[in-house]
């Protein structure tokens, strides 16, 4: 059987040859095509996809808006797979920031290396993801009996919680300090001292860098981890409260 490359156009076989597969693939291929177009939500969640194809519709999106978008598509993308858009204007040009190896005309493939997409897809399995109204809910009435509502770790730098604000409640955190904050045997935690059982949900801007930093804490051995989807912006898109930092001790 030949195992040399396959037909980069043809979504019902492999794009990469099995001798080459990368070990950090964590599932198998399947036939499966992720499309995208101006109304694709750039937070959506998906399992990853062998081809993703980018509607013309796209170019037409404000700049930040068509780049979310296009993020979103090459994020959903396994290793070696393809990227594929419309021909329109400005999308050639973009899919040459996101480390693409060209194919043909407006095919791209994903690089087999691991990336920052495979780092977040890896974390985001080990952990569990709250919307902000499942978050906001939990704050307010934890559930069951006995249920303890979540503290909420906020992991942004002080200049942003001062921009945009913090949710009621939270502790700060930053991403830089995170894991010696709350890991017990560190001599310097931060005074709230979540147990390992204590339910925790770690925020950022975005809902990315938050994965990363709650898969960490899963792998110190807290047990009850997760993250806020779309993060900050996703909250207050939501059109939930957010109140001033108190920065009274600042931690950088």
């Amino acid at each position: 059987m030949d195992d040399g490359p396959r037909d980069p156009l043809n979504p019902a076989v492999s794009s990469v040859p099995p001798s080459s597969q990368p070990a950090h693939w964590s599932q198998p291929l399947r036939s499966s095509v992720l499309s995208v177009d101006a109304a694709t939500d750039p937070h959506a969640q998906h399992e990853r996809f062998e081809r993703a194809e980018i509607a013309a519709d796209v170019a037409d999106l404000p700049p930040e808006r068509r780049r979310a978008v296009f993020h979103y598509a090459v994020q959903h993308l396994l290793p070696g797979a393809l990227l594929m858009h419309a021909d329109a204007p400005g999308l050639d040009e973009l899919a040459q920031d996101f480390d693409l190896e060209p194919v043909d005309a407006r095919v791209w493939r994903r690089t087999t290396r691991t990336t920052i997409h495979d780092l977040v897809h890896e974390a985001r399995a080990s952990i569990r993801r709250v919307g902000p109204t499942e978050l906001a809910e939990r704050l307010v009435d934890a559930g069951p009996a006995g249920a303890r509502r979540p503290l909420v770790i906020d992991t942004r730098t002080a200049t942003d919680r001062v921009r945009f604000g913090v949710i009621a409640g939270s502790i700060h955190a930053p991403r830089t300090v995170l894991e010696w904050h709350l890991d017990p045997a560190n001599g310097y935690r931060h005074a709230a001292k979540p147990g390992f059982d204590d339910p925790i949900v770690v925020v950022c801007n975005g809902g990315y860098s938050s994965s990363l930093a709650a898969a960490n804490l899963a792998r110190l051995g807290f047990t009850d981890v997760a993250d806020l989807v779309g993060g900050v912006h996703a909250w207050r898109a939501a059109g939930l409260p957010v109140v001033a930092p108190d920065h009274s001790h600042l931690d950088l």
